[in-house]
C-alpha cells in the first residue's frame, strides 16, 4: 500500500528524492522502491551511502565520492574547538603541534573534531607532544581508519567514563539514546555509585555524560524545554562501530533484529539486549542460562510469558520487557531481591503485578503504561526508595491512594488514574497520600474517571514546584482551589473534559504559566474577565497588572458552546497589560464563538501566529470591526483561518497577504 502510494504521488511529476544515508544491500528491497519513483522526465533521486557495495547494487548514473577534508580545513575544525577560550599568545606556543596532530587526522571531520575536543582539555605544550607522540596514531586496524584517533580520545577517559561509555553498545545505529534510561543502565552496572542518595547519583551520573559529551562521543542533543534534565542525543555511526569494537571481548550479548551483533559464552554474559526479534529467535533456556546478567532487556520480542526460573536471576538490576504480549508476570520475579529497574511500558496484556511486588526492597524504577492494570498489589507503601513509578491507579475495587504515603522519592512524571472518590473514607485516604510532599515529581497527570467529591480533589494538592500539569475531569463539577493558589511554578498546563464546569478558573494568575491548553469544555458557554484573573468586585490583576504574564502559547479545541469571550472596556484596558509574551493563538472546533476580544490581539504585540480552524460562526476577528482595528493584528507574522463559512468577505480577502 505504501509503494502504491509513492508511486500515485510521484506519477507523471517531476521530482527531487534524496535518500540519505542508504545502508541496505538486498537488492530485492531496493527494486520494489524503485519501481514506484516513475516521475516525468527531469526527475532525479539523490542518494548518500558510506558503501560501495551499496552503490554496486543500487546503480548510479552519476557517482561523486566526496573527498577528505585539505590540510587547512581539518586544521581550521580542530583549531576551533582546541583554542576555545585560549589568549592569543596560547594560541602561538600551540599552534605548530596542533598542525601536525591535524595532519594525522587524515582529512577526516570527525576525527578533527574528536582530537579539538580531546586538546580543549589539555594546556601544557608537553600535554599535546604526548598527543601527537603517542603510538595509538599507528595503530592499525582493518575495521575502521578513524579508530587510532578515538583511541586517542577514549584512553584519555577515566576507567568508570570509559564503562560507561561501552555499555552504549546496546544501542543500534542512529537510535535515540535517552539519558535517564542511560543513567538506569549505568546504576545497574554500579557506575554511578550505590549511596541510595538520589541527587548525589544523578549529578555523578550527568557529570559523566557531560565529560562524554564535550568530547563529541554524543551528538544531536536535544532538551525538553522545560525541563533541562530530560536529555535524548545520538551518536555517530562511527561510535557507534568503534563501541562494537571495544566491546568485542566484554560479557555481552546483544541481538537486534534477529543478528547477532555480538557473542560470547551465554553463561558469563553481564548484558543482555535483544530488541525487535522473535522469541523463537532467543537462545533456547536463555532464562536459566544468564546466572551472571545483570542487564537483561527483551523488547518488542513477542513474548507471552515468563518462565518460573527467572527468579534465580540473582545479581539481575535491569529487566526491560516492554512491547512485549505478556499477560501474566510470574510471582518468582519478586525474588529478584537486587531488582532497581522494571521496564513493562508497552505491555497492553498485563492485567496485574506480581503480589509480591513489595518484596523488590531495592527497586527504584517501575515503569508500566498499560490501561489493563487496574491496582497495584498492597505493599507498594514499602518501596520508599522507588523513585520513578509513571502510573497510579486508585478508586473503588483499585488500590488505595494511601499508598502513596511514604513515596517521598518519587520524581520525573506520574499519571494518576481515579475513578469513584466519592466516600469519606476516599478524602481521608486523599489526604494520607500526601502529594504535596513529592517535591521531586515535576510532571503530573489527573484523570478523574469517576465521581469525585470536591474534598478528595482539594486534598489532592500537587507539590509547590510542579512544571507540567494534565488534569481531565469527566465527571468533575468544579476546579479544584489549588490550581490557582499552589502551583507557582507551573509552565504547562492542560484541562481537558470538564464537561460539567460553566466557566474557567482564573489562570490569568501563574505567574510561570507558558502553555494553556483547553480541550473538550463542552459545558462552558462564557469565557470572562475571571479568566484572566480579574475579580468582580475589586478590579485588579495579579503581577502587578499583567494577565498571564508569561505565556507563549494558548489553545482552546472542541469547546462546541462556547459562544463568547468577554473584552476588556472601560478604564481597565488602559492599564492593564494581558498575555505580553504570547506567540501563538489557536481555536479549533469551537463552532458557536461569534468573535475575539478587541483587547487580546490588541496587546499581545508578541504575538506570531494565529490559527483558527473549523469555527462556522465566527463572523469577523472581532465583533464589531472598525476601519482600524484590522491594522492592530498587521505585525501577525502567520495567520490560517480555515473553515470558517461565515467570515465577512472583506477580512477573508485581507487575510490572502497573510497565506
Amino acid at each position: 500500500m505504501l509503494l502504491q502510494r509513492v508511486k500515485n504521488t510521484v506519477s507523471e511529476k517531476r521530482f527531487l528524492i534524496v535518500l540519505d544515508d542508504v545502508r541496505t544491500e538486498d537488492h530485492s528491497k531496493w527494486e520494489p522502491l524503485k519501481n514506484s519513483l516513475q516521475g516525468a522526465p527531469g526527475s532525479r533521486i539523490l542518494m548518500t551511502t558510506r558503501s560501495d557495495r551499496v552503490v554496486r547494487v543500487i546503480g548510479t548514473d552519476t557517482r561523486q565520492p566526496l573527498g577528505k577534508l585539505s590540510e587547512q580545513d581539518c586544521w581550521s575544525l580542530l583549531s576551533k574547538r582546541a583554542f576555545v577560550g585560549r589568549s592569543e599568545e596560547e594560541r602561538e606556543r600551540l599552534e605548530d603541534i596542533g598542525k601536525k596532530i591535524a595532519l594525522n587526522c587524515k582529512g577526516l571531520p570527525l576525527a578533527a573534531k574528536t582530537m579539538g575536543s580531546l586538546l580543549c582539555l589539555k594546556d601544557t605544550i608537553e600535554e599535546w607532544l604526548n598527543v601527537l607522540k603517542s603510538p595509538l596514531w599507528q595503530l592499525e586496524e582493518a575495521t575502521v581508519e578513524l579508530f587510532p584517533h578515538l583511541y586517542l580520545s577514549y584512553n584519555d577517559l577515566s576507567p568508570v567514563v570509559k564503562r560507561c561509555f561501552s555499555s552504549c553498545v546496546i544501542y543500534p545505529k542512529d537510535t535515540l539514546i535517552r539519558l535517564d534510561e542511560l543513567i538506569r543502565i549505568w546504576m545497574a552496572h554500579g557506575y554511578v555509585g550505590s549511596s541510595g542518595n538520589v541527587d548525589l547519583m544523578q549529578i555523578m551520573a550527568f557529570k559523566l555524560f557531560k565529560n562524554l559529551e564535550m568530547r563529541s562521543f554524543f551528538r544531536e542533543l536535544k532538551r525538553d524545554k522545560y525541563d533541562g534534565s530530560n536529555i535524548s542525543c545520538k551518536m555517530h555511526d562511527i561510535m557507534h562501530d568503534f563501541i562494537n569494537y571495544l566491546s568485542k571481548d566484554d560479557y555481552c550479548l546483544i541481538m537486534y533484529g534477529g543478528v547477532e551483533i555480538t557473542n560470547c559464552d551465554i553463561r558469563k554474559v553481564r548484558t543482555f539486549c535483544a530488541r525487535n526479534v522473535t522469541q523463537q529467535s532467543l537462545p533456547s533456556n536463555l532464562f536459566s542460562r544468564l546466572k551472571c546478567v545483570r542487564v537483561l532487556i527483551a523488547s518488542n520480542c513477542g513474548l507471552q510469558e515468563l518462565p518460573q526460573e527467572i527468579g534465580k536471576l540473582i545479581h539481575l538490576r535491569y529487566l526491560d520487557l516492554s512491547f512485549n504480549p505478556i499477560i501474566e508476570l510470574p510471582e518468582t520475579l519478586c525474588d529478584l531481591y537486587n531488582l532497581q529497574t522494571l521496564d513493562l511500558r508497552g505491555c497492553r496484556f498485563l492485567s496485574a503485578l506480581p503480589q509480591g511486588i513489595y518484596k523488590l526492597i531495592n527497586l527504584r524504577h517501575l515503569l508500566f503504561t498499560s490501561q489493563g492494570i487496574r491496582s497495584i498489589p498492597q505493599g507498594l507503601e514499602r518501596l520508599t526508595g522507588l523513585w520513578t513509578l509513571t502510573r497510579f491507579v486508585a478508586g473503588r475495587g483499585a488500590s488505595k491512594l494511601g499508598y502513596l504515603e511514604k513515596l517521598n522519592q518519587l520524581r520525573g512524571s506520574l499519571s494518576l488514574i481515579l475513578g469513584d472518590l466519592n466516600g469519606l473514607e476516599d478524602s481521608v485516604d486523599a489526604e494520607k497520600a500526601e502529594l504535596k510532599n513529592k517535591i521531586h515529581i515535576q510532571d503530573l497527570e489527573f484523570n478523574f474517571n469517576g465521581e469525585v467529591r470536591v474534598d478528595v480533589m482539594e486534598a489532592l494538592q500537587p507539590p509547590p514546584n510542579l512544571h507540567h500539569l494534565k488534569i481531565i475531569g469527566f465527571m468533575v463539577t468544579q476546579f479544584p482551589v489549588w490550581i490557582t493558589t499552589s502551583l507557582n511554578s507551573l509552565r504547562f498546563l492542560v484541562i481537558q473534559s470538564f464537561n460539567d464546569c460553566s466557566c474557567l478558573p482564573p489562570l490569568g494568575k501563574l505567574p510561570m504559566l507558558e502553555e494553556l491548553e483547553i480541550l473538550f469544555m463542552t459545558s462552558m458557554k462564557y469565557v470572562g474577565n475571571e479568566f484572566l484573573g480579574i475579580t468582580k468586585t475589586i478590579q485588579e490583576i495579579s503581577n502587578a497588572g499583567t494577565a498571564f504574564p508569561k505565556l507563549r502559547k494558548l489553545s482552546f479545541f472542541g469547546c462546541a458552546n462556547w459562544e463568547k469571550w468577554e473584552d476588556i472596556t472601560g478604564d481597565e484596558k488602559d492599564h492593564l497589560l494581558i498575555m505580553p509574551c504570547l506567540r501563538g493563538l489557536e481555536i479549533f472546533t469551537c463552532n458557536k464563538l461569534k468573535a475575539l476580544p478587541h483587547c487580546l490581539l490588541r496587546m499581545a504585540s508578541s504575538l506570531e501566529y494565529l490559527k483558527i480552524g473549523n469555527c462556522k460562526n465566527l463572523i469577523s476577528l472581532y465583533g464589531d470591526r472598525t476601519g482600524d482595528e484590522w491594522d492592530k493584528i498587521s505585525h501577525i507574522p502567520h495567520i490560517e483561518v480555515a473553515r470558517v463559512s461565515r467570515f465577512v468577505p472583506c477580512v477573508c480577502v485581507e487575510l490572502q497577504k497573510y497565506f
